[in-house]
């Protein structure tokens, strides 16, 4: 019993370590004491019922202050909301085992009652609780409630009924009729004219870098000077934010310039990719997780024309990972090869080596002896390697360079013990990086004074001269004034403001208004599209794409333009509604027109159409053999 005390004691005083305050030891040692009283007044009377008892608590009041140790910062609902990618925190995955293992060993320990000998009477033990009541009570008056372990169990489970009432109340929202239309903007307003330098349809390359906050770019011990150096001849801007957390709400957040209810919802508005599509651009996202089936479902779930992934190669990174130098290396191989058709790109890649806990096995930082600064180093110098090979070739002429995080860095206790006297006041959101660069451009920096990465796409649309219909909640970076929404973080928990650059809490009425609004969005980006939506999609079909509606109403003709990367004999077409999961597919064979297009037509009553067509191109010599293209197209 003296060693299982003894340990929970051990648990209670090693976050000092990593959030560097006792606060939260004097909270948690008040508390062991409450339940080491209470179990020993249990066990008087029954032994097994108070190591049953016992055991629960000591598993809980352990296993929180063990997340605090290794996190900085109690348990969290994105925690929890991430378990299906516990595998992507391999860095530590050792260090995790071996505490697991002591806390369960060590909570469900026996117990046994110290008796009369020891307390004379049992209203000693009641009057020594109470008075540990007591001594609890002014340690958190003193320290603060923020500081207990099982208070903040409290305020997960508040929270997680939050999540679970958010999304019955999102449930309730899809019942009515064109909610997308509350958030429809018929334009992208030009704040800023493209760069007379630019031709007018210049490449885009937009880098997501994993979990990358703005003070390491900053940091004096010039961990990642490569960056920073881009910083001072590019389009920077500074005080901007992330919006969300983590990635698989932040990428697809960005994306689409909204927010995220649950981690693999799709978004059934318009994107970025849809909009370059439109413009005749050909759009590409780099896999950086191709053995992760839920992160691979996940980016084909985004609409792009391709997603560059090959699971037979061999993956030298943690969970099953790239590391950052090979996926630069993929990323420069796939620019340099769409670069040699006459189409221009849209290229995205997620670089995922700088992922909590992991470990660089490239580069390293100094003598190697911290693995955080290790991983943030490395990341810089593979970025550093393709930027030079980038402003030597002629990629360079013509391609626009957008370098961003997905999210600020995790404020976890390896981030503490690296940047001990950096102040943050979120684990979650925090100043991130966000430059636009191209060769020969005239450097500025913008202040935007705490808007968020909402604004990404409908700041990155402005500084191409696009415009187009769209559900954007946020804004562009150029104009003067933001929305109700790009100056306000939103993951899992309660909603804060960054406006100004200060991190704030939200006032009940400004959540409230929020919440309301946020639930509309989330029905409205997942219910069925209004025909101010369909009509908006219409309009960004892919240009290789063409479809006409035969006078009668029966037969729609297809006609498809290959890329230019593709020369195949013969092109195939598997036609089906997007619902109902494929019971009305029917592959059709096309015939090439002298321009080198491909046409069939498809007789609609062969299919179930209500709107949405989905069409898988493949190509071959004499069978379908290889899959070119993916195509979502509007019924006319």
């Amino acid at each position: 019993m003296g060693v299982k005390y003894l340990i929970s004691i051990l648990f209670a005083l090693l976050p000092i370590l990593t959030v560097h305050t006792v606060r939260y030891s004097l909270a948690a040692l008040a508390e062991l004491l409450l339940i080491a009283l209470l179990s020993n007044l249990i066990a008087l009377k029954k032994p097994v019922l108070a190591n049953i008892f016992n055991g629960i608590f000591i598993l809980l009041f352990n296993a929180q202050m063990a997340v605090l140790f290794f996190a900085a910062s109690y348990v969290e609902t994105v925690m929890l909301s991430n378990l299906a990618s516990a595998e992507d925190l391999a860095g530590n995955a050792a260090e995790y085992v071996i505490a697991v293992v002591i806390i369960i060993i060590a909570s469900f320990l026996p117990i046994r009652a110290l008796g009369a000998g020891f307390f004379d009477r049992v209203f000693r033990v009641a009057g020594s609780i109470l008075a540990a009541a007591a001594v609890w009570a002014v340690t958190l008056a003193v320290v603060g409630g923020v500081y207990s372990p099982f208070i903040n169990y409290g305020v997960l489970l508040k929270q997680e009924y939050e999540i679970y009432e958010m999304n019955q109340l999102v449930s309730k929202e899809l019942e009515q009729e064109n909610l997308a239309d509350l958030f429809f903007s018929d334009e992208i307003a030009d704040s800023r004219e493209k760069d007379a330098s630019l031709s007018e349809q210049p490449n885009v390359i937009l880098i997501f870098t994993e979990g990358l906050s703005q003070n390491i770019v900053n940091d004096e011990r010039s961990i990642m000077p490569n960056v920073a150096a881009l910083e001072e001849k590019s389009l920077n801007f500074t005080g901007y934010y992330n919006h969300t957390f983590a990635t698989y709400r932040a990428i697809i957040g960005q994306l689409y310039s909204g927010y995220q209810l649950n981690n693999l919802d799709e978004n059934c508005l318009v994107s970025i990719q849809d909009i370059m599509k439109g413009e005749g651009y050909h759009t590409v996202i780099v896999n950086a997780e191709p053995l992760n089936e839920d992160f691979t479902g996940y980016l084909h779930a985004l609409g792009f024309d391709d997603v560059i992934e090959n699971e037979e190669d061999i993956t030298s990174g943690l969970a099953d990972s790239y590391t950052d130098g090979e996926l630069y290396q993929i990323l420069w191989d796939t620019v340099s090869e769409l670069s040699e058709t006459d189409e221009p790109f849209f290229t995205v890649i997620y670089t995922f080596g700088t992922h909590a806990t992991f470990i660089s096995t490239e580069e390293q930082f100094g003598d190697g002896s911290d693995d955080e600064l290790n991983k943030f180093y490395n990341l810089d110098y593979q970025f550093g390697l393709f930027l030079e090979k980038f402003e030597n070739s002629s990629l360079a002429e013509n391609t626009i360079l957008v370098f961003t995080a997905d999210h600020a860095a995790y404020q976890d206790s390896d981030f503490a013990g690296a940047f001990p006297s950096y102040e943050r006041k979120s684990s979650q959101v925090d100043e991130v990086p966000l430059i636009i660069y191209y060769v020969g451009m005239e450097p500025e920096t913008i202040d935007v004074g705490g808007q968020n990465s909402l604004d990404l796409t409908p700041t990155l649309l402005d500084y191409l001269d696009i415009s187009s219909a769209n559900y954007f909640l946020g804004t562009s970076l150029f104009s003067e004034t933001g929305t109700d929404y790009d100056t306000i973080f939103y993951s899992e928990a309660s909603p804060i403001s960054t406006k100004d650059g200060a991190i704030t809490v939200l006032s009940q009425d400004e959540a409230e208004a929020f919440e309301t609004n946020l639930r509309q969005y989330f029905a409205a980006k997942l219910s069925d599209l209004s025909e101010d939506t369909l009509e908006t999609l219409s309009t960004l079909t892919s240009t290789r794409t063409v479809t006409a509606l035969s006078d009668d109403g029966q037969t729609l003709q297809v006609t498809y333009t290959p890329s230019g990367k593709e020369n195949y004999t013969q092109y195939w077409f598997a036609v089906w509604s997007a619902e109902n999961a494929q019971d009305d597919l029917v592959w059709y064979y096309a015939t090439k027109k002298a321009n080198g297009d491909w046409t069939f037509s498809v007789p609609l009553s062969s299919h179930t159409f209500e709107g949405e067509i989905e069409i898988d191109v493949y190509g071959g010599e004499t069978k379908a053999t290889d899959r070119v293209d993916l195509i979502t197209l509007m019924l006319p």
